[in-house]
């Protein structure tokens, strides 16, 4: 059964979420929001203010998202362990598994780092730093023990999708335009053979947020600059690689750096890098502050720094294809912007040194 705004109050307090007093008084509103999910702001007087996420199709892949993001809300809120990390996500009060719907405290006047940018010229740097830590962090024995107390089938451990998605796409569902990425990546050996070499060696060992894009990232302000920053949707959280949640940001850059071009200007990828570099030089500093965050908490030597950074590109390639195939699900993306976007990943694999610009690190 959908929950609606006005059947939303009964249920929070049959949930023992809402205090009946809270509505007769007058003060008690809901604010619906259009996501992925349905989504439900919920504002109580003299308490704080709750967000609800509902699944919006009741299939067995989304439910299963919405109950490994429960147990990765139970497992970090009962970890005395983990407070930099407890602090970094929001507060899980509750899971219904009738309504399929999960229960946070609400993060009011924040805004996504997309949203961020495109107000601000430029993303902040301290937070990125504090964010680049933050991953390398996802490496530590606290991490292992929250995964340790997540049920097993919950963290299976299994590379990103787009590892192996020319060979097992399920090509029924695809839609006209990824049936034609399809067949673009399984013509393209280069492309084919990196993905494989990718998934071959795919390091399933720590905490993974496995979608940590530019909208997964909220921050909060306060006078005029970042009071406190937060990483939302933990739906796709998994036994994995931090590695590739870094990766993720890196292709956020690379993807705003294409999708920001005006289309007049989107001729080819060589050209592009030339006429458009002092495009992506405004936005590289906070590039730079999320890669020396991550690099400092490691502490890693100049040669693991570099074995690090060629493998980082290659994931960040690799997730900057699983973005192809979503903005395919989109309407309005023109398929130069689609084009690009391929050229620049297989431009990364093929030879990453003429890339080399464009990668976290590249000013040291």
């Amino acid at each position: 059964m959908y929950l609606t705004a006005p059947s939303l109050a009964c249920w929070l307090f049959q949930r023992g979420l809402l205090d009946p007093l809270s509505i007769t008084d007058g003060q008690f509103a809901v604010q619906e929001v259009q996501r992925h999910n349905r989504g439900f702001r919920v504002f109580r007087p003299d308490a704080a203010p709750l967000y609800v996420k509902q699944l919006r199709v009741f299939d067995q892949p989304n439910v299963a998202c919405l109950q490994r993001e429960a147990a990765f809300g139970r497992a970090v809120s009962n970890c005395c362990k983990t407070q930099w990390l407890t602090s970094r996500i929001p507060e899980f009060l509750d899971y219904d598994s009738r309504h399929h719907a999960v229960t946070v405290r609400l993060l009011p006047d924040a805004s996504d780092l997309h949203e961020y940018l495109e107000r601000h010229i430029a993303l902040p740097d301290s937070m990125m730093h504090q964010l680049g830590s933050c991953i390398a962090r996802f490496s530590t024995p606290e991490c292992h023990d929250i995964l340790s107390v997540v049920a097993a089938d919950h963290v299976p451990g299994e590379a990103p999708w787009i590892l192996s998605f020319h060979r097992d796409q399920g090509a029924g569902f695809l839609n006209a335009g990824n049936l034609a990425f399809l067949k673009t990546l399984q013509g393209d050996q280069l492309l084919t053979s990196s993905l494989d070499e990718l998934r071959d060696g795919w390091q399933a060992g720590a905490l993974m947020h496995g979608d940590l894009k530019w909208n997964n990232v909220l921050l909060r302000m306060g006078a005029g600059e970042v009071a406190d920053w937060y990483i939302i949707d933990w739906e796709m959280m998994d036994r994995g690689d931090p590695l590739w949640d870094l990766a993720t940001m890196v292709q956020c850059w690379w993807s705003y750096w294409i999708l920001s071009t005006p289309l007049p200007l989107l001729t080819d990828l060589a050209t592009l890098c030339i006429q458009r570099r002092g495009a992506y030089d405004e936005i590289r500093n906070s590039l730079e502050a999320l890669w020396s965050g991550y690099s400092e908490t490691l502490q890693l030597s100049d040669r693991e720094l570099d074995e690090c950074r060629s493998r980082l590109v290659k994931l960040a390639a690799a997730r900057l294809l699983q973005s192809v195939s979503e903005y395919l699900n989109l309407e309005g993306v023109a398929v130069e912007y689609i084009e690009v976007m391929i050229a620049m990943s297989r431009q990364v694999f093929a030879e990453p040194e003429s890339m080399s610009e464009f990668f976290p690190g590249a000013r040291s």
